[in-house]
């Protein structure tokens, strides 16, 4: 039935922190003036405040049962209290205060019902005991109830309106984070049919060559038996049954919006391209070179590792306006290594929401070619974008 609001453990525990001491200061407050302003016998008023006032802490875990021991506990105190003109009866200032703070915290711990029903009960339990114990006395009595019923209605307001804020910002929250995490499946959904188009055009030329060496085979090496010719044709025609098919699985990948793919495929070598082409946009971009102009990598990796460089300039651009960048290309050791580094920014830079979601597609496209990819700040305030991807023997294929 009762409904909780999540809070962080340390949150928790200063909240119980906080409510047992000022339940502390009130029994150390109210029993005093409960047993010389009101004649109530010691014992009764430290055991009955020591309920009133226990049940602050106890709302915090159960607020019914809480709410339940308060009332009895405050309706005994209001019995044994004689009226008295120097003060205000039947609700004295402390217990006042006491019942007020439940009322808030059953608002805030439980459905808003139990504390309206705890607080109607408070009321009716006090216009008892003035009727029934306040002879001479039904005026201030009556003030002292309307005050009463005036204040504990507006902190009954205050506790549902904070409770009813709280929900809404957890749902926020939540919402905010379910959002932020099916942006991120998207991206690398989306990535990843980009690298299996990708991929599409790396196989469909190998198979091609495939399909052209078995088809012409008999003819260029001459004096084929028949049965290899046979074996030759069916090599082909597998090489074709499998181009229709990738073909398919291309056309249930791509989306209606996707443009043809008539632009042959960028590599590695195309980085100084496009480092130029960055320059001429007004960047200020400059490409360091440590290596061979054409690495030998796998068509995959080649792609990969420029769109690498392609993404970190992007980024640089958006958030890091007027830094300088520096492009790093090495290809040392039997591996490729891309830096891609900008330092911080000298002009204004719009805030982008949604953003890392480049660095996610990013890797998830650095890790199906086989490389590894860091993103990182650098410790002056720019940011670092380092891959690593492993060259190709000389005799194995593309």
């Amino acid at each position: 039935m009762s409904e909780t609001v999540e809070t962080t453990p340390r949150a928790g525990a200063w909240t119980w922190l906080s409510v047992t001491v000022v339940a502390l200061t009130l029994v150390a407050v109210q029993t005093p003036l409960t047993a010389t302003l009101y004649d109530v016998p010691l014992a009764a008023a430290f055991s009955l405040t020591i309920l009133h006032a226990g049940a602050l802490p106890m709302a915090l875990r159960w607020p019914v049962a809480a709410g339940a021991v308060s009332v009895v506990a405050a309706c005994g105190l209001l019995w044994l209290s004689e009226p008295t003109p120097s003060a205000p009866w039947p609700w004295g200032v402390a217990p006042e205060i006491t019942q007020f703070l439940m009322v808030v915290l059953l608002a805030l711990r439980a459905p808003w019902q139990v504390a309206s029903v705890f607080l109607g009960v408070s009321v009716a339990g006090s216009i008892a005991v003035a009727f029934l114990h306040g002879a001479g006395q039904e005026d201030a009595a009556t003030a002292n109830i309307v005050v009463f019923v005036s204040i504990g209605a507006g902190a009954l307001g205050i506790g549902i309106a904070v409770r009813q804020w709280r929900r809404i910002r957890v749902q926020l929250v939540r919402e905010q984070r379910h959002s932020e995490e099916e942006l991120s499946r998207r991206v690398i959904a989306e990535e990843k049919a980009r690298l299996a188009r990708d991929l599409h055009d790396v196989i469909a030329h190998s198979m091609s060559v495939i399909n052209v060496q078995a088809a012409s085979a008999p003819a260029r090496l001459g004096g084929v038996e028949p049965r290899t010719a046979e074996e030759f044709s069916d090599i082909a025609a597998q090489a074709r049954t499998a181009l229709r098919e990738m073909r398919g699985l291309l056309d249930a990948l791509r989306d209606d919006s996707d443009a043809p793919l008539v632009e042959p495929q960028h590599g590695v070598a195309d980085v100084g391209v496009l480092v130029r082409q960055t320059a001429q946009a007004g960047a200020d971009v400059r490409l360091e070179w440590n290596g061979p102009e054409a690495p030998p990598l796998t068509a995959l990796a080649d792609l990969a590792a420029y769109r690498v460089v392609q993404e970190a300039l992007s980024n640089a651009l958006r958030h890091a306006s007027g830094a300088e960048i520096i492009v790093a290309v090495e290809a040392t050791d039997g591996s490729l290594g891309i830096r891609i580094r900008n330092t911080p920014a000298t002009g204004t830079t719009a805030h982008i929401p949604g953003g890392g979601h480049g660095l996610i597609a990013m890797r998830e496209r650095v890790r199906s070619a086989g490389g590894t990819v860091q993103a990182q700040p650098t410790p002056d305030g720019g940011f670092e974008v380092q891959a690593r991807f492993p060259l190709r023997d000389e005799e194995t294929p593309r």
